[in-house]
């Protein structure tokens, strides 16, 4: 990528050129271990997941998978909004939404992404929804840990979800069409309280 001397930062972030930047990132040996995503214009660069952020993506795929579904952790997606490719935490697809091994994913290809909160809220509960709200993926499954809470947002509208059903770990959390069972969350567990 080329940056001309009047690029800003805003500039290169906003179009193409951050997806360029992304693309660069991620071709960057020592950067592997990072998550890596293009969040309203920022590149957002996250640690390794805490492990019981990572026990509920495991049981979640576990659950999918055994229903039929395609699932795939932190898939780069992407759709008419160049600000942002976020990489959800779990998206749930087919396998003929997938044949052609499209990377990053386009967002109509997808049926449900997920995203347990860590250690950034804002970019789940805010940005991340509005996108896929605006990209129009049928179903956002929020997971909060530190608050033991389940969020299934459904029925995208432009900055939104007209349908947000609350739930809580230990409830079975009922997916609608083109899905046929409810997601198991009693072997969910809290993030522990953190240490002063």
């Amino acid at each position: 990528m080329t940056l001309m001397h009047h690029d800003t930062v805003e500039d290169i972030m906003r179009g193409e050129k951050g997806h360029e930047l992304l693309r660069f990132l991620e071709k960057i040996p020592e950067l592997d271990q990072l998550k890596i995503e293009l969040i309203d214009g920022k590149i957002v660069m996250q640690a390794s997941a805490a492990p019981f952020h990572n026990r509920i993506v495991a049981l979640l795929t576990a659950q999918a998978v055994g229903e039929g579904w395609e699932v795939l952790p932190e898939q780069a997606l992407i759709s008419d909004i160049s600000s942002f490719e976020p990489k959800a935490d779990l998206t749930v697809t087919t396998e003929e939404a997938i044949r052609n091994n499209p990377n990053p994913l386009p967002v109509d290809h997808v049926e449900l992404v997920v995203e347990v909160v860590s250690s950034d809220r804002d970019s789940d509960y805010v940005k991340k929804r509005m996108w896929y709200a605006m990209s129009r993926i049928p179903l956002y499954l929020l997971i909060d840990p530190n608050e033991c809470m389940i969020e299934l947002h459904s029925q995208p509208d432009r900055l939104s979800y007209r349908r947000v059903d609350p739930y809580q770990f230990g409830d079975p959390v009922p997916l609608p069409d083109p899905f046929s069972f409810a997601v198991d969350t009693t072997r969910f567990k809290p993030y522990p309280p953190k240490l002063p």
